[in-house]
């Protein structure tokens, strides 16, 4: 039993770790005007420069790592004589019922953005984007190590979306429009196209113990679509092993046949001169997938296995002979293989953005931020505080921290404190920064926030200011400009 249990744990991670690097941008960068990710939170946030240009990959790379609470820690523990071994007792002891390991990242490949006018702004860019989750039960680490015993109940080892994972580029068109001194909106229209993707439908595994013994029951539904080829499972039973077959001639004849439309939404709204309230939806959309769909699924859909025990064990031979029979029935009630698959539709993960930023004086700013991330069976809340520094388009420090409400409010994660840093030398605007989950220590981080990049800027546009035109009384003389000259 334990033999497929690692294979099927196997596989997964097999297939998480075969995808290289979705747009999930740090949270403290959605006030810092001067970044591309900035806007790309929020259409309607005009960017600082009345012109940019994002130059290849340097100019915006941003990475998210975060686990559902455990860390380097909790795994890998140090004997006495400082060898290193797993601890999957250890490990167990610190999962919740539902746990997950995700990767988020963007890529900017190639962008710009000027003033159309004094009251439109457009935008144009590619990014590479890709979002991959991995979720578990507790129960399952708890078989695996021996630690989960039951009786007269069931035990869910593997359940629910087990694996996603969405790659694709996307380009994108957008547009804001200044409607009058306070009100700001913006519309951002994405083509895309999509690389690689896994879609858990299906995934069970459940373990039942009763008075006729143990039974155990799977069925897998799992589709896959990918541009370089397909993967292919000869099941748990064969001599081969797992392959991916790469057919470089038809990445181009593939490439337009996973297309996809998303569109993001924005509004800003001026409270005053020192206060401006945001609202954004971001990734409203999907992706048709075509190009090399697989299915990996159950060879005996629902199959079950029930262990009542060795019967009559009257020597070593008679007991390799049961051995290797229940080792042929689970592999017959468990086993697993690929298929050609149909065309199928994923919707991207989409998120949504409450802004508050307040310049209670004269450099100095307390912006407040919370958003909803929601996707296939999760849904992610954030509040966030930040203070910034703000020398006009110069230099730019934004320092706080993020109370993190993931799949429940009452699982709160109160410890993520970011830093982001912004300088504009001339014509090259530089910006970096991150986020802690959880702790300082390496070893004890349940998650990390990266980014940084490069990209050039004219101009300035300084969101606080307010261009009123004064009304002019009905019999009001007009005074000749040179008339007032000094």
């Amino acid at each position: 039993m334990k033999k497929i249990l690692l294979t099927i744990v196997f596989l997964y991670l097999f297939l998480l770790s075969n995808n290289s690097i979705k747009a999930q941008y740090s949270d403290i960068s959605y006030f810092m005007r001067n970044t591309p990710f900035s806007y790309k939170m929020n259409p309607a946030q005009i960017p600082t420069s009345t012109f940019y240009i994002n130059l290849p990959i340097l100019s915006g790379i941003n990475i998210d790592f975060k686990t559902s609470g455990f860390s380097y820690n909790d795994l890998i523990k140090r004997r006495d004589d400082d060898s290193l071994y797993f601890d999957f007792k250890g490990l167990y002891n610190s999962l919740s019922n539902s746990n997950y390991i995700k990767m988020n990242g963007n890529f900017e490949l190639f962008g710009f953005g000027f003033n159309a006018g004094k009251k439109n702004y457009i935008s144009f860019g590619v990014d590479l984007n890709f979002d991959t989750r991995l979720r578990f039960s507790r129960d399952l680490f708890g078989v695996l190590s021996g630690d989960k015993t039951f009786s007269n109940e069931s035990i869910s080892v593997i359940d629910n979306d087990i694996l996603s994972l969405n790659s694709y580029v996307s380009t994108y068109l957008g547009y804001t429009r200044a409607v009058n001194d306070k009100l700001n909106v913006g519309l951002r229209a994405k083509f895309i196209l999509g690389l690689a993707n896994i879609t858990t439908e299906e995934s069970k595994l459940q373990i039942t113990q009763n008075d006729q013994g143990i039974t155990a029951q799977s069925n897998f539904l799992i589709r896959s679509s990918s541009l370089i080829g397909s993967l292919k499972l000869p099941g748990l039973n064969s001599s081969d092993s797992i392959e991916f077959d790469i057919n470089s001639d038809s990445i181009m004849a593939n490439i337009m046949k996973n297309k996809g439309f998303g569109i993001d939404l924005g509004g800003t709204y001026k409270l005053n001169d020192k206060m401006i309230l945001s609202l954004s939806i971001q990734d409203l959309g999907f992706i048709k997938w075509a190009a090399n769909t697989t299915d990996i699924v159950s060879k005996n859909p629902d199959g079950t296995y029930t262990f009542t025990g060795f019967q009559n064990i009257s020597s070593d031979s008679s007991f390799s002979q049961q051995s290797d029979q229940i080792v042929d029935s689970l592999t017959q009630a468990f086993d697993i293989t690929t298929r050609r698959g149909e065309t199928y539709t994923t919707m991207l993960p989409t998120k949504v953005y409450v802004g508050y930023d307040w310049n209670f004086s004269k450099r100095h700013h307390l912006n407040m931020l919370y958003k909803a991330s929601f996707g296939s069976n999760y849904f992610d809340n954030y509040l966030s505080v930040f203070y910034a520094l703000q020398l006009e388009r110069y230099l730019n420090l934004s320092v706080g921290n993020t109370f993190a409400f993931e799949n429940s409010f009452n699982n709160i994660k109160a410890f993520n404190p970011s830093i982001a840093l912004n300088f504009n030398l001339l014509i090259l605007n530089i910006y970096f920064g991150g986020s802690l989950n959880s702790s300082y220590n390496a070893a004890k981080m349940t998650g990390l926030n990266l980014f940084f990049g490069i990209n050039s800027g004219f101009g300035y546009n300084n969101p606080f200011k307010v261009n009123k035109e004064e009304p002019k009384a009905e019999n009001e003389t007009q005074i000749p400009e040179k008339e007032i000259e000094v």
